[in-house]
């Protein structure tokens, strides 16, 4: 079948690579085959179950479809389309539907929505006609037409994500808060980026308040956190606790991981670039700069991770600087992917994706 991902556009590159990694977390083979105005289109085959899954663990996905049928975007062709799409295939009598058309542009103008309602009205009429009646509040099937600039697809909506989950996980809602910390809808995002499967053993060795833990949680996995300071791993259980999750938290110096070798699945952490970081392992941070005090610990903390992660098991690192990716092939570590997002004007992330080879 061919799925088509509605994506997030609030970030360029991370969208895409969360669908794949989750697609690689779930044992899915695909192959792209469109990837236009924020639409990607795989062709996969997904079991119910799997599908389920999927849908479930998203972060920065909006919708998934089945492709149903696709065309030029013009109107002929597009309802040429809709009235060939075998819909008897997957409609039951009785059932009902509504016909919605998303245009993936980002100037939208009064003709432009008039022309879009008046497609749906076409299309739906070519439906109705084949003996299946229109209900636009609460429909039993959605048919969705995505226009891209060079093509339309003919959908059937399969899953649309549950915005307000990530809006109800907001970090000032916890017992336990920190300025500077990641939203959950990134944090689900860079848990994906690991495809750390259900059950595997996932570590934040710089778990802070525990938000990378917690997205981690609410998909399966099983949690070990380890931070320097004794209040944030405190915090952090409380923090855990409320969505009625476990992990095994320590209180210890993540370049010395009191963990066996190759005994974590997947790494997702935010390296400490803060004034709570300049603490080291003999006491308070003296001599050195700040600077090179930091790449020392992000040294050795990478350092450790290669050592405690499983042969091609994913880091996800995330640090405010881009000499992450620099120093990540130190440590026969192979970089999948690099990315990078504004937080704000004084604050951007980096992100790499490692694999232990």
């Amino acid at each position: 079948m061919e799925l088509a991902f509605e994506l997030s556009r609030e970030h360029e590159t991370l969208p895409k690579s969360e669908v794949f990694a989750c697609l690689h977390a779930l044992s899915v083979s695909y192959v792209e085959k469109v990837f236009s105005d924020g639409i990607l289109v795989v062709d996969t085959q997904l079991s119910h179950e799997a599908l389920d899954t999927l849908s479930r663990r998203l972060g920065i996905t909006h919708c998934i479809y089945e492709v149903k049928g696709c065309s030029k975007p013009e109107e002929r062709e597009i309802l040429a389309v809709v009235k060939n799409a075998d819909i008897d295939n997957f409609m039951e009598q009785g059932l009902t539907f509504a016909v919605r058309v998303k245009a993936k542009s980002n100037f939208i103008s009064e003709e432009k929505k008039l022309l879009e309602r008046d497609l749906e009205r076409k299309a739906g009429e070519i439906i109705r006609w084949k003996g299946y009646k229109v209900n636009l509040t609460n429909p039993s099937k959605t048919f969705v037409l995505l226009i891209t600039k060079q093509t339309c697809f003919f959908c059937l909506l399969l899953h649309a994500a549950d915005k307000k989950q990530f809006g109800e996980r907001k970090p000032h809602l916890r017992p336990f808060f920190s300025p500077g910390v990641i939203k959950p809808k990134i944090a689900r995002a860079l848990v994906n980026l690991s495809s750390i499967k259900e059950g595997g053993i996932f570590l934040d060795p710089f778990c802070g308040t525990g938000g990378i833990l917690i997205e981690a949680g609410l998909i399966g996995a099983t949690l070990v956190g380890i931070d320097m300071q004794a209040k944030m791993v405190r915090g952090a259980e409380k923090n855990l606790r409320i969505y009625e999750l476990k992990a095994n938290l320590i209180v210890g110096d993540s370049s010395k991981m009191a963990l066996r070798d190759n005994s974590v699945d997947a790494v997702v952490t935010d390296l400490p670039y803060g004034r709570s970081s300049l603490v080291s392992r003999s006491g308070y941070f003296l001599a050195e700069s700040r600077t090179r005090f930091l790449e020392r610990l992000h040294r050795d903390a990478l350092n450790e991770v290669h050592r405690v992660l499983k042969t091609r098991g994913r880091a996800v690192i995330v640090s405010n600087s881009s000499s992450l990716y620099s120093f990540s092939h130190e440590f026969h570590f192979r970089v999948l992917e690099n990315h990078k997002y504004r937080v704000h004007k004084s604050l951007s992330r980096y992100i790499a994706i490692l694999e232990k080879e």
